[in-house]
């Protein structure tokens, strides 16, 4: 009797519309931009070349790998995603895609719609084709790469300002890559985890030069 009940409850839950047997994650709401570059234009922030013809996305601290669908609250249309890269840095964007991305929701034109992320998938361990910290004591995070200069001015002061050691490059023409070097192995888990609490989750831990040889 009692495996008749459960078997009638299951019916339930899978034919009926709007229950389901398992937690959905919470939806991030906000406003997507999208962003471009060269065609041979520097790096995401995991290691891969920038495609603007790619369904490819920029999240602030979601794992490298993770599916997102993006739902344009306005239109209804919608389009999944791979979080291959760090930003948007500006107030109230939560998310910045690829032109195809954008095109494919209708926002080209726009240039920023409201919008609400569903995460479809996300990896066990972040996706990078960058390798792990190697065995020198010393580390370097990667924090993103941008092309306004002010954002960039404001991050390194920020960063500087409670101690780390940021270190700026060009990547691609006017595109900067901001980065924290020389981390010492003693100093990583609380280094983490102060950019955690910044809004820097999953950021791209990489091996550095000993800054004493």
């Amino acid at each position: 009797m009692k495996q008749i009940v459960a078997m009638v409850l299951l019916a339930v839950f899978l034919l009926v519309p709007g229950i389901s047997l398992f937690a959905e994650a919470p939806r991030e709401q906000g406003i997507a931009s999208w962003y471009d570059s060269d065609p041979n234009g520097p790096l995401t922030a995991n290691g891969e070349q920038f495609d603007p013809t790619a369904l490819t996305a920029a999240h602030k601290n979601l794992k490298f790998g993770t599916i997102v669908r993006v739902h344009d609250v306005n239109n209804g249309l919608s389009v999944d995603v791979r979080i291959n890269d760090r930003g948007p840095f500006v107030d109230g964007r939560i998310i910045d895609l690829t032109p195809a991305a954008a095109r494919a929701l209708d926002m080209y034109e726009k240039g920023i719609i409201p919008v609400e992320l569903e995460i479809l998938y996300e990896p066990a361990v972040p996706e990078s084709k960058y390798n792990r910290p190697g065995d020198t004591g010393w580390y370097r995070v990667q924090l993103g790469t941008f092309s306004n200069t002010k954002t960039v001015l404001q991050l390194f002061e920020k960063f500087h300002s409670i101690g780390f050691r940021p270190s700026v490059e060009v990547a691609q023409e006017s595109l900067i890559r901001l980065s924290l070097r020389w981390i010492p192995e003693r100093e990583k888990e609380s280094s983490l985890k102060i950019l955690e609490s910044l809004g820097f989750k999953d950021v791209l831990l990489r091996s550095d030069t000993n800054p004493f040889l």
